[in-house]
């Protein structure tokens, strides 16, 4: 994640190589980007007026006690964090020091991805920023922190959702009689066209499904068959459960 954020960064020129500060306890994950490369997290945060913690839930208490003497009202903290709320950061660093909950989705590999955040109130000044820095990867959304578990669940897991289905959309493709190269194809594209449709026409969902289903034709036929076996109740389980387990995390 942190280095689609570099790359975009980089593409859009909206910073320069010499400009953004790295470290990382993995130095493998740093040896591509060729940027500044620092020795620890506080010589980052030290170098830098927007710091980005990009860690895993169970290392943020510890680099938040490592940088926190380093930060300043000045600086913004920027947390892609899984789980971890805004005031259990201001715990350990204070309330005033600028913070901005990030919550991206995989898609940002592709630019295309979805990036929802929320601010403390010594944040709020600084929204211009984030969307500078987050636009080139993707759509950026403001949202109360009270629905980044439901954000977690539709916009952060559903691209493993999405990828389920198109897995199983190949496979039937290949019993089919499809080889396998042109399956993938064939389904990759499907998703990529129908997901610029959605986006490029503003059209509700529901009326581009209507424009493909024909009175007697195929589609009716087959949808048919996910009203049958209720589609509507199983995505909402589905969606139900995923955010389930983003509030359980975000208690632990």
């Amino acid at each position: 994640m942190g280095g689609a954020i570099v790359s975009g960064l980089l593409e859009n020129k909206i910073v320069k190589k010499k400009e953004i500060f790295v470290f990382d306890i993995d130095k493998k994950k740093l040896k591509n980007l060729k940027i500044n490369v620092e020795e620890n997290n506080r010589k980052v945060v030290e170098k830098s007026d927007v710091t980005i913690i990009a860690v895993k839930p169970k290392d943020a208490n510890d680099v938040l006690e490592e940088i926190k003497n380093n930060l300043s009202p000045k600086k913004i903290l920027v947390s892609i964090i899984a789980g971890i709320k805004i005031k259990n950061i201001e715990k350990v660093i204070g309330k005033n020091i600028p913070v901005v909950r990030i919550m991206p989705n995989l898609n940002v590999k592709a630019k295309a991805g979805i990036i929802t955040y929320c601010t403390n109130k010594s944040g709020k000044r600084y929204e211009k920023i984030i969307k500078k820095i987050f636009s080139p990867i993707g759509i950026v959304l403001k949202m109360p922190e009270s629905k980044f578990d439901t954000i977690t669940a539709i916009s952060g897991s559903g691209p493993g959702f999405l990828f389920y289905i198109a897995e199983n959309f190949k496979k039937i493709c290949i019993e089919k009689g499809i080889s396998s190269k042109i399956a993938k194809d064939l389904v990759a594209y499907l998703f990529y066209g129908s997901g610029k449709m959605l986006f490029e026409t503003k059209s509700e969902p529901e009326e581009l499904k209507n424009m493909v289903s024909s009175p007697g034709g195929t589609t009716l036929a087959g949808l048919s068959i996910f009203e049958k076996k209720n589609f509507e109740n199983i995505l909402r389980e589905v969606i139900d459960k995923a955010e389930k387990r983003s509030k359980e995390l975000s208690q632990n």
